[in-house]
């Protein structure tokens, strides 16, 4: 580890639904939602962030307004992600001055553009950070998921974020193939709002809709008959209403959206070179993210591609615990930035 102490190290991982904050491997995972709420005509006064912002929306009436700095997994606004990156280190580290006096490593999807990298970059050093490195996502939950990543042998990652999904296949420490499609699991939240709204005449929050896919969502058929009671506001009378929605009425809204994401991933590993294809079957799909923790997309996965799916308990952390490890470690930190897979800030 170089003589580095974990105290001294902070990993972020800012997506466009959370953002994930981590400065010790023994403490858990800080998380918090990717928003900000701002004055609708002047962006720059922020009123709140992260989850109480979240709690905001449509709540703060015409002169305020909820914003994402972070779409499609890229920072969109650096002075808004800086506010919200240094929110959520104070949360998980506890003072405000961590940032300073510690090494931040930021994630970043491997399609990011220099721009992007750059937007990232200023939002780390608008947030106080003295240094900073950026590592790609795949290679960081690689890391996470102790897949050997340092053979000339290529593994496999499937990361599947709230609007990003990446096929990525890693090498010697470095990114050698990539896919990048924007879709993710807000696809899912879209269409389970969609589908109630059709058939129950029910508008459904986006945030209901997310819990409502946790609660009941499967990318296989369900065997049973769970249901739960949503509210909200019929769309025609526009009075407060109820519904009991099932397991199979989610199944049925998430069909066309699982099957264009896995129809997606197949046509990615399709196109893979065949001199992939003898480390592939050996080495199966790394499936990471946090979109990859709908019940059943790893079995649907491994019966749709026919390779073996690997997952760890909670795939949504896996880029930040990578990116803490790395952090740590200064000989691979060499290797990933000699990889093109790391950059210093």
């Amino acid at each position: 580890m170089a003589g580095i102490s974990f105290g001294n190290l902070i990993a972020a991982d800012l997506g466009s639904a959370y953002t994930y904050v981590m400065t010790d491997e023994k403490t858990p995972v800080s998380r918090c939602r990717s928003v900000v709420l701002v004055d609708a005509h002047k962006s720059s006064d922020v009123y709140a962030v992260g989850d109480d912002a979240a709690r905001m929306s449509g709540r703060g009436g015409q002169d305020t307004l909820v914003v994402s700095p972070i779409s499609y997994g890229a920072v969109g606004d650096s002075e808004l992600a800086a506010i919200l990156l240094l929110s959520a280190v104070e949360k998980c580290a506890g003072h405000r001055r961590s940032l300073e006096k510690s090494r931040l490593v930021l994630t970043s999807p491997d399609g990011a553009t220099r721009v992007e990298r750059a937007a990232l970059a200023n939002a780390a050093l608008l947030a106080g950070a003295k240094k900073a490195v950026i590592i790609k996502a795949p290679v960081a939950s690689a890391l996470c998921m102790q897949r050997k990543i340092d053979r000339p042998q290529a593994q496999l990652v499937v990361s599947i974020g709230a609007s990003v999904t990446e096929v990525s296949v890693i090498s010697s420490y470095a990114v050698t193939l990539s896919r990048h499609m924007k879709t993710g699991s807000s696809a899912f939240d879209s269409a389970i709002i969609d589908y109630v709204r059709k058939k129950y005449s029910l508008l459904l929050s986006r945030e209901v809709a997310g819990e409502l896919k946790e609660q009941l969502g499967c990318a296989t058929e369900p065997d049973n008959d769970a249901s739960h009671t949503l509210y909200g506001r019929n769309i025609i009378t526009g009075r407060p209403v109820s519904a009991n929605v099932s397991a199979r009425d989610v199944y049925e809204a998430l069909m066309r959206p699982l099957e264009e994401l896995v129809g997606m991933i197949s046509d990615a590993l399709y196109n893979i070179p065949v001199e992939y294809s003898e480390d592939i079957l050996k080495n199966g799909i790394s499936l990471t993210g946090g979109g990859s923790e709908l019940f059943g997309l790893a079995d649907r996965l491994k019966n749709d591609t026919q390779l073996d799916v690997y997952q760890s308990g909670e795939p949504r952390y896996d880029a930040v615990r990578g990116a803490l490890a790395a952090a740590g470690d200064e000989r691979l930190l060499r290797r990933l930035e000699n990889a093109y897979s790391a950059y210093e800030v």
